[in-house]
């Protein structure tokens, strides 16, 4: 079968076109929303944070992540809404009678929400921060406000030394997060209703079940276990990385793949 059928830049470039042209009112006013919330919430929590920023060694880099991953989770909600038209049945019919491939339709989803979206939404969020840091005040305390710097992404990246962490703390954040949106973007293509709600769910199930499936585990080859503890025997692999860090590190650099294909694959079925 040819390529053309799967991938052709003309219908690309018209689905990309007419999603922008319908939905170009909703993505602004996304982002100002994005950006007016997020500076209101963050100078609430530097403000209210200024004295261990100054006071507590590692505080500066421990409250900027602290905003940095509830801006993420934010970041994710609007991930886990691409495809809009899969969540009403007659909507749902007219977008995949459009033009396209399943491919070609999931590639700009995947340009719109990720590609484009998510490097917009890490500028707005180290503008925003910035602004709100500068909009502190001493107040009553007498702070030196100087002392806090303003955000800097290498923070996200720092231990409480401010020292950048081992490459694979860094490599396990940046896929981590990929990951994750990734995995809320095939969720709507999974769900029909509530695919955001449904998708989260499903992560928080999946996860309480490793748990307990680890809990199990550890009491069937470690009898001197009781309760919900967990034993783990780790091995050495490099002089800054162990086993269960290895397997983190693994599955957050390959399981966007996974749920990449899995968005493909359930818009395909849907096709059929």
């Amino acid at each position: 079968m040819s390529f053309n059928n799967y991938f052709n830049i003309k219908r690309f470039s018209h689905l990309l076109k007419q999603d922008l042209l319908i939905n170009k009112t909703k993505y602004l006013l996304t982002i100002i929303g994005l950006a007016f919330i997020t500076y209101l919430l963050s100078y609430w929590f530097l403000n209210s944070a200024k004295n261990s920023m100054i006071q507590y060694e590692g505080g500066v880099s421990r409250n900027y992540m602290v905003c940095f991953i509830f801006y993420m989770m934010a970041v994710g909600v609007v991930v886990g809404t691409a495809f809009p038209d899969l969540s009403n049945q007659i909507k749902t019919s007219n977008y995949l009678l459009c033009p396209g491939s399943s491919f070609e339709k999931l590639m700009v989803q995947f340009l719109l929400r990720i590609g484009l979206f998510v490097p917009i939404a890490l500028g707005i969020f180290w503008i925003v921060i910035r602004l709100a840091k500068a909009s502190l005040t001493p107040g009553e305390s007498g702070l030196d406000l100087s002392l806090i710097p303003y955000f800097e992404f290498r923070f996200l990246v720092s231990n409480y030394k401010n020292e950048l962490d081992d490459i694979w703390k860094i490599l396990f954040m940046i896929f981590g997060f990929l990951s994750y949106g990734i995995y809320l973007f095939a969720g709507t293509t999974y769900f029909k209703r509530y695919a955001l709600i449904k998708t989260v769910i499903v992560s928080v199930v999946l996860w309480g079940t490793s748990v307990l499936f680890v809990i199990l585990l550890s009491h069937i080859f470690y009898p001197e276990n009781h309760g919900f503890g967990i034993i783990l025997r780790d091995f050495v692999i490099t002089e800054h990385l162990d086993s269960s860090q290895m397997f983190a590190l693994l599955f957050s650099l390959f399981s966007w793949m996974f749920f990449l294909a899995i968005a493909y694959f359930k818009l395909k079925e849907r096709e059929a």
